[in-house]
């Protein structure tokens, strides 16, 4: 092998490597900002809910509810927690390639962002789904409290 093709295949790992290590310290970045954006929509709602209801019918609608926007929430952070760790895998994956030499293989650094990536779509999803029912059982609770 010249030195032209391996200066070009650790050109190629160090933009991967970069990459991901630039979408992970955004995500983490924005993981305050989604946890706090949740969590005070969820009390601001709550708090408004319970000060213009007199008598509380359905409690279980909102205690339930509650427990479901913290569930978002968690899964929020759990996902952002695993996403920085298999970011982490695959910049340390590159970073061995780059030491041995080895040339870039995109298959093989996909299958590894693949891997990382399975439990944090269902993480995602889990949080979404998690954050809908919260806010619907809240809604739900709002409507039956005005009638």
């Amino acid at each position: 092998m010249i030195m032209s093709e391996v200066n070009s295949d650790y050109d190629k790992h160090l933009d991967v490597a970069r990459s991901v290590e630039a979408t992970r310290d955004e995500s983490w970045q924005y993981v305050e900002k989604r946890l706090y954006a949740i969590a005070s929509g969820a009390l601001a709602l709550s708090i408004t809910l319970l000060t213009f209801t007199k008598p509380l019918q359905c409690q279980y609608l909102i205690i339930s509810s509650w427990i479901f926007l913290v569930l978002s929430i968690v899964f929020n952070f759990i996902s952002h927690i695993v996403s920085y760790k298999a970011s982490d895998k695959v910049r340390e994956e590159i970073f061995d390639r780059m030491r041995q030499n080895l040339p870039y293989e995109a298959d093989a650094i996909n299958d590894i962002i693949n891997k990382g990536n399975k439990p944090i779509g269902w993480l995602n999803i889990s949080s979404f789904t998690t954050l809908a029912i919260g806010v619907i059982g809240a809604l739900i609770f709002f409507i039956v409290q005005i009638l």
